[in-house]
Protein backbone atom coordinates (compact mmCIF):
# COMPACT_ATOMS: atom_id res chain seq x y z
CA UNK A 1 0.00 0.00 0.00
CA UNK A 2 1.45 3.34 -1.01
CA UNK A 3 0.46 5.32 2.05
CA UNK A 4 2.59 3.33 4.48
CA UNK A 5 5.85 3.84 2.65
CA UNK A 6 8.57 6.34 1.92
CA UNK A 7 9.75 7.26 -1.54
CA UNK A 8 12.86 5.26 -2.39
CA UNK A 9 14.69 8.13 -4.06
CA UNK A 10 13.58 10.78 -1.58
CA UNK A 11 15.91 9.29 1.03
CA UNK A 12 18.92 10.18 -1.12
CA UNK A 13 18.48 13.89 -0.40
CA UNK A 14 21.73 14.33 1.52
CA UNK A 15 23.79 11.81 -0.42
CA UNK A 16 26.13 12.58 -3.33
CA UNK A 17 24.73 11.47 -6.66
CA UNK A 18 26.33 8.43 -8.22
CA UNK A 19 27.55 8.55 -11.79
CA UNK A 20 26.07 6.04 -14.20
CA UNK A 21 28.03 6.82 -17.39
CA UNK A 22 30.35 3.84 -16.86
CA UNK A 23 27.52 1.34 -16.87
CA UNK A 24 28.23 -0.41 -20.15
CA UNK A 25 25.62 -3.12 -19.58
CA UNK A 26 22.75 -1.00 -18.30
CA UNK A 27 20.27 -0.18 -21.03
CA UNK A 28 17.91 1.98 -18.96
CA UNK A 29 19.15 4.36 -16.26
CA UNK A 30 17.17 5.05 -13.08
CA UNK A 31 15.63 8.48 -12.64
CA UNK A 32 18.06 10.98 -11.13
CA UNK A 33 17.46 12.76 -7.85
CA UNK A 34 17.46 16.24 -9.44
CA UNK A 35 14.80 15.29 -11.97
CA UNK A 36 12.66 13.72 -9.25
CA UNK A 37 12.89 16.86 -7.13
CA UNK A 38 12.00 19.05 -10.08
CA UNK A 39 8.84 17.07 -10.74
CA UNK A 40 7.73 17.34 -7.12
CA UNK A 41 8.54 21.03 -7.00
CA UNK A 42 6.54 21.74 -10.12
CA UNK A 43 3.56 19.90 -8.66
CA UNK A 44 3.98 21.68 -5.32
CA UNK A 45 4.11 18.35 -3.51
CA UNK A 46 6.39 18.42 -0.47
CA UNK A 47 8.53 15.33 0.09
CA UNK A 48 7.43 13.40 3.16
CA UNK A 49 10.09 11.72 5.25
CA UNK A 50 9.60 9.04 7.86
CA UNK A 51 12.19 10.10 10.46
CA UNK A 52 12.31 6.72 12.21
CA UNK A 53 13.01 5.03 8.89
CA UNK A 54 15.78 7.51 8.18
CA UNK A 55 17.36 6.76 11.56
CA UNK A 56 17.28 3.04 10.74
CA UNK A 57 18.93 3.52 7.35
CA UNK A 58 21.62 5.80 8.77
CA UNK A 59 22.63 3.33 11.49
CA UNK A 60 25.97 1.61 10.97
CA UNK A 61 25.31 -1.17 13.50
CA UNK A 62 25.74 -4.72 12.25
CA UNK A 63 22.53 -5.81 13.99
CA UNK A 64 19.37 -3.70 13.71
CA UNK A 65 15.90 -4.49 15.08
CA UNK A 66 12.80 -2.52 14.13
CA UNK A 67 9.86 -3.05 16.50
CA UNK A 68 6.77 -1.64 14.87
CA UNK A 69 3.05 -2.14 14.74
CA UNK A 70 1.01 -2.75 11.61
CA UNK A 71 1.19 -0.02 8.97
CA UNK A 72 4.06 1.76 10.69
CA UNK A 73 6.42 1.32 7.73
CA UNK A 74 8.76 -1.25 9.28
CA UNK A 75 8.71 -3.69 6.34
CA UNK A 76 9.52 -0.83 4.00
CA UNK A 77 12.75 -0.31 5.94
CA UNK A 78 13.77 -3.89 5.28
CA UNK A 79 12.80 -3.83 1.61
CA UNK A 80 14.50 -0.55 0.75
CA UNK A 81 17.64 -1.50 2.68
CA UNK A 82 17.76 -4.76 0.72
CA UNK A 83 17.39 -2.93 -2.61
CA UNK A 84 20.11 -0.46 -1.68
CA UNK A 85 22.51 -3.23 -0.66
CA UNK A 86 21.84 -5.20 -3.85
CA UNK A 87 22.23 -2.22 -6.21
CA UNK A 88 25.06 -0.52 -4.29
CA UNK A 89 22.97 2.67 -4.18
CA UNK A 90 22.93 3.06 -0.41
CA UNK A 91 22.93 6.83 0.33
CA UNK A 92 24.33 6.52 3.87
CA UNK A 93 26.81 3.64 3.53
CA UNK A 94 29.71 2.99 1.15
CA UNK A 95 29.18 -0.39 -0.51
CA UNK A 96 32.25 -1.57 -2.40
CA UNK A 97 31.27 -4.78 -4.18
CA UNK A 98 28.41 -6.98 -5.35
CA UNK A 99 26.23 -8.23 -2.51
CA UNK A 100 24.80 -11.67 -1.85
CA UNK A 101 21.96 -11.69 0.70
CA UNK A 102 18.82 -13.38 1.92
CA UNK A 103 15.30 -12.22 2.70
CA UNK A 104 13.85 -14.53 5.38
CA UNK A 105 10.07 -14.82 5.90
CA UNK A 106 8.04 -17.03 8.21
CA UNK A 107 6.14 -18.90 5.47
CA UNK A 108 6.03 -19.13 1.66
CA UNK A 109 2.74 -17.27 1.61
CA UNK A 110 4.08 -14.45 3.80
CA UNK A 111 7.17 -14.26 1.58
CA UNK A 112 5.00 -13.83 -1.52
CA UNK A 113 2.53 -11.37 -0.03
CA UNK A 114 4.85 -9.18 2.06
CA UNK A 115 8.65 -9.22 1.73
CA UNK A 116 8.79 -10.35 -1.89
CA UNK A 117 6.05 -7.89 -2.88
CA UNK A 118 7.91 -5.00 -1.22
CA UNK A 119 11.17 -5.91 -2.97
CA UNK A 120 9.46 -5.98 -6.35
CA UNK A 121 7.73 -2.68 -5.56
CA UNK A 122 10.99 -0.83 -4.96
CA UNK A 123 13.41 -2.63 -7.28
CA UNK A 124 13.19 -1.03 -10.77
CA UNK A 125 12.46 -3.74 -13.36
CA UNK A 126 15.29 -2.55 -15.63
CA UNK A 127 17.78 -3.45 -12.87
CA UNK A 128 16.62 -7.08 -12.73
CA UNK A 129 18.84 -9.43 -14.74
CA UNK A 130 16.97 -12.65 -14.02
CA UNK A 131 14.34 -14.04 -11.67
CA UNK A 132 14.40 -17.71 -10.68
CA UNK A 133 11.13 -19.08 -9.38
CA UNK A 134 10.25 -21.84 -6.91
CA UNK A 135 6.70 -21.81 -8.26
CA UNK A 136 4.91 -19.62 -10.79
CA UNK A 137 6.24 -17.81 -13.84
CA UNK A 138 9.17 -15.39 -14.00
CA UNK A 139 7.03 -13.28 -16.36
CA UNK A 140 4.70 -12.59 -13.42
CA UNK A 141 6.93 -13.12 -10.34
CA UNK A 142 4.61 -11.26 -7.99
CA UNK A 143 2.05 -14.08 -8.34
CA UNK A 144 4.50 -16.89 -7.56
CA UNK A 145 7.23 -17.73 -5.06
CA UNK A 146 10.71 -16.48 -5.94
CA UNK A 147 13.90 -18.44 -5.23
CA UNK A 148 16.31 -15.61 -6.04
CA UNK A 149 16.70 -12.43 -8.11
CA UNK A 150 19.88 -11.39 -9.93
CA UNK A 151 20.24 -7.60 -9.77
CA UNK A 152 22.51 -5.17 -11.60
CA UNK A 153 24.67 -2.99 -9.36
CA UNK A 154 26.75 0.18 -9.66
CA UNK A 155 29.93 -1.87 -10.06
CA UNK A 156 28.85 -3.26 -13.43
CA UNK A 157 28.41 -6.72 -11.93
CA UNK A 158 25.47 -8.68 -10.55
CA UNK A 159 24.18 -9.01 -6.97
CA UNK A 160 21.85 -11.71 -5.68
CA UNK A 161 18.74 -11.43 -3.49
CA UNK A 162 17.78 -14.89 -2.23
CA UNK A 163 14.51 -15.77 -0.51
CA UNK A 164 14.07 -18.26 2.33
CA UNK A 165 11.18 -19.14 4.62
CA UNK A 166 11.24 -20.70 8.06
CA UNK A 167 8.97 -23.57 7.00
CA UNK A 168 11.99 -25.04 5.20
CA UNK A 169 13.75 -25.78 8.50
CA UNK A 170 17.23 -24.95 9.73
CA UNK A 171 19.03 -27.26 7.28
CA UNK A 172 17.90 -25.10 4.34
CA UNK A 173 19.85 -22.19 5.86
CA UNK A 174 23.25 -23.87 5.85
CA UNK A 175 26.29 -23.88 3.61
CA UNK A 176 26.65 -20.37 2.11
CA UNK A 177 28.37 -17.10 2.97
CA UNK A 178 26.26 -13.94 2.95
CA UNK A 179 26.75 -10.18 3.07
CA UNK A 180 23.36 -9.42 4.64
CA UNK A 181 20.11 -10.97 5.86
CA UNK A 182 16.73 -9.30 6.27
CA UNK A 183 14.34 -11.10 8.64
CA UNK A 184 10.75 -10.05 7.97
CA UNK A 185 9.10 -10.76 11.35
CA UNK A 186 10.60 -12.73 14.24
CA UNK A 187 12.21 -16.02 13.11
CA UNK A 188 12.77 -19.11 15.27
CA UNK A 189 15.95 -18.70 17.29
CA UNK A 190 17.76 -21.65 15.70
CA UNK A 191 17.23 -20.22 12.21
CA UNK A 192 18.35 -16.78 13.39
CA UNK A 193 21.55 -18.29 14.81
CA UNK A 194 22.19 -20.27 11.64
CA UNK A 195 21.88 -17.11 9.55
CA UNK A 196 24.36 -15.32 11.82
CA UNK A 197 26.86 -18.07 11.00
CA UNK A 198 26.30 -17.41 7.29
CA UNK A 199 27.40 -13.79 7.88
CA UNK A 200 30.68 -14.57 9.65
CA UNK A 201 32.91 -15.09 6.60
CA UNK A 202 31.93 -11.80 4.97
CA UNK A 203 31.56 -9.75 8.14
CA UNK A 204 27.94 -9.31 7.12
CA UNK A 205 25.05 -7.43 8.69
CA UNK A 206 21.43 -8.22 9.39
CA UNK A 207 18.21 -6.41 10.21
CA UNK A 208 14.92 -7.63 11.66
CA UNK A 209 11.59 -5.88 11.13
CA UNK A 210 8.89 -7.28 13.39
CA UNK A 211 5.74 -6.76 15.40
CA UNK A 212 6.46 -8.32 18.83
CA UNK A 213 3.44 -10.58 19.23
CA UNK A 214 5.14 -13.56 20.91
CA UNK A 215 5.58 -11.98 24.33
CA UNK A 216 8.71 -12.89 26.25
CA UNK A 217 10.32 -14.77 23.39
CA UNK A 218 14.02 -15.16 22.68
CA UNK A 219 14.03 -11.72 21.05
CA UNK A 220 12.65 -10.19 24.25
CA UNK A 221 15.23 -11.88 26.50
CA UNK A 222 18.21 -11.80 24.18
CA UNK A 223 17.76 -8.50 22.34
CA UNK A 224 15.26 -6.21 24.06
CA UNK A 225 16.42 -6.73 27.65
CA UNK A 226 20.12 -6.62 26.81
CA UNK A 227 20.32 -4.05 24.03
CA UNK A 228 22.54 -1.64 25.99
CA UNK A 229 25.07 -4.43 26.56
CA UNK A 230 25.59 -4.94 22.82
CA UNK A 231 27.44 -1.99 21.27
CA UNK A 232 26.88 -3.15 17.67
CA UNK A 233 23.09 -3.46 18.11
CA UNK A 234 20.52 -0.75 17.39
CA UNK A 235 16.81 -0.98 18.21
CA UNK A 236 14.10 1.23 16.74
CA UNK A 237 10.41 1.59 17.63
CA UNK A 238 7.78 2.74 15.15
CA UNK A 239 4.17 3.64 15.86
CA UNK A 240 1.31 4.88 13.72
CA UNK A 241 2.14 8.43 14.75
CA UNK A 242 5.64 8.10 13.25
CA UNK A 243 4.26 7.30 9.79
CA UNK A 244 3.59 10.53 7.83
CA UNK A 245 1.75 8.56 5.15
CA UNK A 246 -0.96 7.28 7.50
CA UNK A 247 -3.96 9.60 7.70
CA UNK A 248 -5.90 10.35 10.87
CA UNK A 249 -8.94 8.60 9.39
CA UNK A 250 -6.92 5.43 8.82
CA UNK A 251 -5.57 5.60 12.38
CA UNK A 252 -9.08 5.88 13.78
CA UNK A 253 -10.25 2.97 11.62
CA UNK A 254 -7.36 0.78 12.77
CA UNK A 255 -7.96 1.78 16.39
CA UNK A 256 -11.63 0.79 16.20
CA UNK A 257 -10.93 -2.49 14.42
CA UNK A 258 -8.35 -3.87 16.85
CA UNK A 259 -9.12 -5.40 20.26
CA UNK A 260 -7.60 -3.54 23.24
CA UNK A 261 -5.39 -6.45 24.28
CA UNK A 262 -3.33 -6.26 21.07
CA UNK A 263 -3.38 -2.50 20.56
CA UNK A 264 -0.04 -1.95 22.33
CA UNK A 265 1.80 -4.26 19.97
CA UNK A 266 -0.16 -3.44 16.81
CA UNK A 267 0.03 0.35 17.23
CA UNK A 268 3.29 0.94 19.08
CA UNK A 269 5.33 -2.22 18.45
CA UNK A 270 5.57 -2.97 22.17
CA UNK A 271 5.83 -6.46 23.59
CA UNK A 272 2.34 -7.80 24.31
CA UNK A 273 3.34 -9.24 27.67
CA UNK A 274 4.07 -5.76 29.01
CA UNK A 275 0.87 -5.87 31.07
CA UNK A 276 2.74 -8.10 33.55
CA UNK A 277 5.60 -5.67 33.98
CA UNK A 278 6.10 -4.03 37.35
CA UNK A 279 7.33 -0.86 35.61
CA UNK A 280 5.48 -0.66 32.28
CA UNK A 281 6.11 3.10 32.18
CA UNK A 282 9.88 2.62 32.20
CA UNK A 283 10.45 3.54 28.57
CA UNK A 284 13.28 4.68 26.32
CA UNK A 285 12.59 8.25 27.49
CA UNK A 286 13.92 7.25 30.93
CA UNK A 287 17.23 6.07 29.44
CA UNK A 288 19.56 8.97 28.71
CA UNK A 289 23.10 9.59 27.55
CA UNK A 290 25.57 10.11 30.44
CA UNK A 291 26.54 13.68 31.28
CA UNK A 292 28.80 15.29 33.88
CA UNK A 293 26.96 15.85 37.15
CA UNK A 294 27.63 19.37 38.42
CA UNK A 295 26.47 20.78 41.75
CA UNK A 296 24.20 17.88 42.75
CA UNK A 297 21.80 18.37 45.64
CA UNK A 298 22.63 14.91 46.96
CA UNK A 299 24.76 11.89 46.12
CA UNK A 300 23.68 8.33 46.92
CA UNK A 301 25.22 4.88 46.85
CA UNK A 302 23.17 1.80 47.74
CA UNK A 303 24.29 -1.82 48.14
CA UNK A 304 22.19 -4.97 47.89
CA UNK A 305 24.75 -7.51 49.19
CA UNK A 306 25.16 -11.10 48.08
CA UNK A 307 27.73 -13.81 47.55
CA UNK A 308 26.27 -16.65 45.50
CA UNK A 309 23.70 -14.14 44.31
CA UNK A 310 25.26 -11.01 42.85
CA UNK A 311 25.99 -7.92 44.91
CA UNK A 312 24.15 -5.03 43.27
CA UNK A 313 25.23 -1.41 43.67
CA UNK A 314 23.72 1.82 42.35
CA UNK A 315 25.27 5.31 42.25
CA UNK A 316 22.64 8.06 42.02
CA UNK A 317 22.70 11.86 41.93
CA UNK A 318 19.82 14.18 42.83
CA UNK A 319 19.41 17.44 40.93
CA UNK A 320 16.32 19.39 41.89
CA UNK A 321 13.28 17.14 41.44
CA UNK A 322 15.11 14.65 39.24
CA UNK A 323 17.04 11.53 40.18
CA UNK A 324 19.79 10.17 37.92
CA UNK A 325 21.16 6.64 38.26
CA UNK A 326 24.63 7.28 36.87
CA UNK A 327 26.39 3.94 37.36
CA UNK A 328 25.71 0.36 38.41
CA UNK A 329 27.65 -2.72 39.50
CA UNK A 330 26.57 -6.35 39.69
CA UNK A 331 29.08 -9.10 40.48
CA UNK A 332 28.78 -12.47 42.26
CA UNK A 333 31.31 -14.62 44.07
CA UNK A 334 33.55 -11.91 45.55
CA UNK A 335 34.36 -11.06 49.15
CA UNK A 336 33.31 -7.82 50.86
CA UNK A 337 36.93 -6.64 50.62
CA UNK A 338 36.92 -7.14 46.84
CA UNK A 339 33.55 -5.45 46.44
CA UNK A 340 34.74 -2.55 48.62
CA UNK A 341 37.79 -1.93 46.45
CA UNK A 342 35.63 -1.92 43.32
CA UNK A 343 33.05 0.40 44.89
CA UNK A 344 35.67 2.88 46.11
CA UNK A 345 37.38 2.88 42.73
CA UNK A 346 34.10 3.44 40.85
CA UNK A 347 33.18 6.28 43.22
CA UNK A 348 36.56 7.92 42.63
CA UNK A 349 36.19 7.47 38.85
CA UNK A 350 32.92 9.40 39.03
CA UNK A 351 34.76 12.24 40.76
CA UNK A 352 32.76 11.76 43.97
CA UNK A 353 34.29 11.98 47.43
CA UNK A 354 33.10 9.00 49.43
CA UNK A 355 32.53 11.09 52.56
CA UNK A 356 30.03 13.26 50.66
CA UNK A 357 27.94 10.27 49.58
CA UNK A 358 25.03 8.87 51.56
CA UNK A 359 25.57 5.11 51.54
CA UNK A 360 22.72 2.66 52.15
CA UNK A 361 22.71 -1.10 52.54
CA UNK A 362 20.04 -3.76 53.00
CA UNK A 363 19.19 -4.04 56.70
CA UNK A 364 19.75 -7.81 56.47
CA UNK A 365 23.47 -6.98 56.20
CA UNK A 366 23.53 -6.23 59.97
CA UNK A 367 22.92 -9.88 60.82
CA UNK A 368 25.77 -12.18 61.82
CA UNK A 369 26.03 -15.69 60.43
CA UNK A 370 27.56 -18.93 61.64
CA UNK A 371 30.19 -18.60 58.94
CA UNK A 372 31.27 -15.12 60.04
CA UNK A 373 30.96 -13.39 63.39
CA UNK A 374 31.26 -9.94 61.77
CA UNK A 375 28.20 -8.70 59.92
CA UNK A 376 28.42 -7.68 56.27
CA UNK A 377 27.60 -4.07 57.19
CA UNK A 378 30.48 -3.95 59.69
CA UNK A 379 32.85 -5.43 57.12
CA UNK A 380 32.00 -2.68 54.66
CA UNK A 381 32.56 -0.05 57.36
CA UNK A 382 35.93 -1.62 58.17
CA UNK A 383 36.90 -1.14 54.52
CA UNK A 384 36.07 2.56 54.50
CA UNK A 385 32.45 2.42 53.28
CA UNK A 386 30.23 3.92 55.97
CA UNK A 387 27.00 2.10 55.20
CA UNK A 388 23.67 2.96 56.85
CA UNK A 389 21.40 -0.07 57.24
CA UNK A 390 18.41 1.97 58.37
CA UNK A 391 16.52 1.60 55.08
CA UNK A 392 12.79 1.48 54.38
CA UNK A 393 12.11 -1.96 52.87
CA UNK A 394 8.37 -1.52 52.34
CA UNK A 395 8.21 -3.27 48.98
CA UNK A 396 4.76 -2.14 47.84
CA UNK A 397 5.37 1.49 48.74
CA UNK A 398 8.85 1.45 47.22
CA UNK A 399 7.65 0.03 43.89
CA UNK A 400 4.86 2.59 43.77
CA UNK A 401 7.27 5.46 44.41
CA UNK A 402 9.63 4.22 41.70
CA UNK A 403 6.81 3.74 39.21
CA UNK A 404 5.55 7.28 39.82
CA UNK A 405 9.02 8.72 39.26
CA UNK A 406 9.46 6.80 36.00
CA UNK A 407 6.37 8.54 34.64
CA UNK A 408 3.10 9.77 36.11
CA UNK A 409 -0.32 10.08 34.50
CA UNK A 410 0.65 13.44 32.97
CA UNK A 411 3.74 11.95 31.37
CA UNK A 412 6.20 13.77 33.63
CA UNK A 413 9.35 11.79 34.40
CA UNK A 414 11.71 12.37 37.32
CA UNK A 415 13.80 9.18 37.50
CA UNK A 416 16.35 8.66 34.74
CA UNK A 417 18.97 5.98 34.11
CA UNK A 418 22.24 6.58 32.33
CA UNK A 419 22.66 4.38 29.27
CA UNK A 420 25.76 2.76 30.74
CA UNK A 421 23.73 1.20 33.60
CA UNK A 422 23.20 -2.00 31.62
CA UNK A 423 22.43 -4.25 34.62
CA UNK A 424 19.77 -1.92 36.00
CA UNK A 425 18.14 -1.32 32.61
CA UNK A 426 17.96 -5.04 31.89
CA UNK A 427 16.44 -5.77 35.31
CA UNK A 428 13.84 -3.00 35.00
CA UNK A 429 12.74 -4.25 31.58
CA UNK A 430 12.44 -7.83 32.80
CA UNK A 431 10.83 -7.21 36.22
CA UNK A 432 7.46 -9.01 36.25
CA UNK A 433 4.74 -9.67 38.76
CA UNK A 434 4.60 -13.20 40.11
CA UNK A 435 1.83 -14.88 42.05
CA UNK A 436 -0.22 -12.60 44.26
CA UNK A 437 1.10 -9.10 44.92
CA UNK A 438 4.80 -9.93 44.82
CA UNK A 439 7.18 -9.47 41.88
CA UNK A 440 9.18 -12.47 40.74
CA UNK A 441 12.28 -12.71 42.91
CA UNK A 442 14.62 -13.00 39.94
CA UNK A 443 17.29 -10.54 38.77
CA UNK A 444 16.33 -7.68 41.07
CA UNK A 445 19.61 -6.82 42.80
CA UNK A 446 20.20 -3.35 41.36
CA UNK A 447 16.44 -2.70 41.50
CA UNK A 448 16.49 -3.31 45.27
CA UNK A 449 19.46 -0.94 45.65
CA UNK A 450 17.63 1.73 43.65
CA UNK A 451 14.50 1.21 45.74
CA UNK A 452 16.43 1.88 48.98
CA UNK A 453 17.64 5.19 47.54
CA UNK A 454 14.22 6.27 46.28
CA UNK A 455 12.59 5.58 49.65
CA UNK A 456 15.34 7.44 51.53
CA UNK A 457 15.13 10.40 49.14
CA UNK A 458 11.35 10.54 49.50
CA UNK A 459 11.71 10.52 53.28
CA UNK A 460 14.23 13.37 53.28
CA UNK A 461 12.30 15.28 50.64
CA UNK A 462 9.04 15.09 52.60
CA UNK A 463 10.48 16.17 55.97
CA UNK A 464 9.51 19.76 56.83
CA UNK A 465 12.40 22.11 57.49
CA UNK A 466 12.59 22.62 61.23
CA UNK A 467 12.51 26.26 62.34
CA UNK A 468 14.49 27.33 65.38
CA UNK A 469 12.65 29.12 68.18
CA UNK A 470 14.21 32.01 70.06
CA UNK A 471 15.93 29.73 72.59
CA UNK A 472 17.24 27.52 69.81
CA UNK A 473 18.76 30.45 67.95
CA UNK A 474 20.37 31.70 71.17
CA UNK A 475 21.95 28.28 71.76
CA UNK A 476 23.28 28.21 68.20
CA UNK A 477 24.77 31.69 68.54
CA UNK A 478 26.44 30.70 71.81
CA UNK A 479 27.92 27.54 70.32
CA UNK A 480 29.21 29.51 67.33
CA UNK A 481 30.96 32.05 69.56
CA UNK A 482 32.53 29.37 71.75
CA UNK A 483 33.67 27.19 68.88
CA UNK A 484 34.98 30.12 66.88
CA UNK A 485 33.89 28.53 63.61
CA UNK A 486 31.22 29.09 60.98
CA UNK A 487 28.03 27.03 61.15
CA UNK A 488 25.63 26.64 58.24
Amino acid sequence: MENDVIDLKSLSADAPLLQYNNWTNLKAKPQSRQKHNAILKDQHQPIKQHQKQLAFHRSLCKSRFVFGGNRTGKSVCGAIETVWYATGLHPFLKIEHAMNGWVVSLTRQVQRDVAQAKILQYLPPEWIVKTIMVSGSSFAPAHGVIDFILVRNVFGTVSKIGFRNCEQGRERFQGVSLDYVWFDEEPPEDIYDECLLRLLDCGGVHWVTMTPLKGRSWVYNRIYLRQEQQPDLACFWMSWDDNPYLSEDEKRFLMSSLPPEVLESRKYGRFVSAEGLVFPNFQTENIIEPFVIQNPDALYLAIDPGYRNPTGVIWLAVIGENLYAVSDYEVAGLTVAEHSRAILQRTADLGWKIKQVRILIDSAATQKTSACEISTATQYRNHGIAVDANVNKNLAQGLLEMKTLFGNAEGKRHLFVFKNCVHLIGELRGYYWGDGEQPQKINDHTIDALRYIVMDWQRVNSEPTASLNTLGRAKKDLIKSLAGKRFV
